[in-house]
């Protein structure tokens, strides 16, 4: 017995669980909190504390701006706001969120500007309907969108309700 400290193999086993942190799920994140293991303060970013890649008031400002003008946050991953990357500032908000590392306040923010940021949902699917919406009232559509457009109609069945609401909301029903 080595009294206060936990066996080797363990101590092992927690060193790795604290490194492999930012590829953990959220539900396992708090199984091992649960026990007392929390992610280094290096690892729960995947990088020193201190170098974030883009500061969060300018990217939600943008995110901000963005959204008042197009009605939704689902620009594409290389879209440029003012020469700031704000497509690939989303993608990072979006992978924290999925890995239980964005902050409440962010989310709640984020949420607020567009309710399907970061949908349940493949994000490509999220990005071609707003085009879809956009496109719509024009009926104005390209080859590719009317043959998503087919897509949504046939396979009606595997959709989300949320995505059949959002797509009845623009006239998409099923075929």
């Amino acid at each position: 017995d080595n009294g206060d400290h936990p066996p080797a193999d363990i101590r092992q086993w927690a060193a790795a669980q604290q490194t492999a942190w930012p590829r953990l799920r959220p539900e396992q994140h708090q199984l091992l909190t649960g026990i007392g293991i929390t992610p280094r303060a290096e690892t729960a970013t995947g990088r020193r504390k201190t170098s974030r890649v883009y500061p969060l008031g300018p990217g939600m400002a943008h995110a901000r701006t963005y959204a008042t003008t197009h009605g939704h946050l689902a620009c594409s991953k290389n879209t440029l706001h003012d020469d700031f990357p704000l497509g690939e500032w989303l993608v990072q908000k979006r992978r924290a969120a999925r890995q239980g590392r964005l902050s409440t306040t962010t989310t709640h923010t984020l949420n607020t500007l567009d309710p399907w940021w970061n949908p349940p949902w493949n994000w490509t699917w999220q990005h071609t309907y707003q085009q879809a919406r956009l496109h719509h009232s024009s009926q104005d559509h390209s080859p590719t969108l009317r043959r998503w457009t087919e897509q949504q109609r046939t396979r009606w069945n595997s959709l989300h309700p949320t995505q059949q609401h959002l797509l009845t909301t623009i006239g998409i029903h099923p075929g």
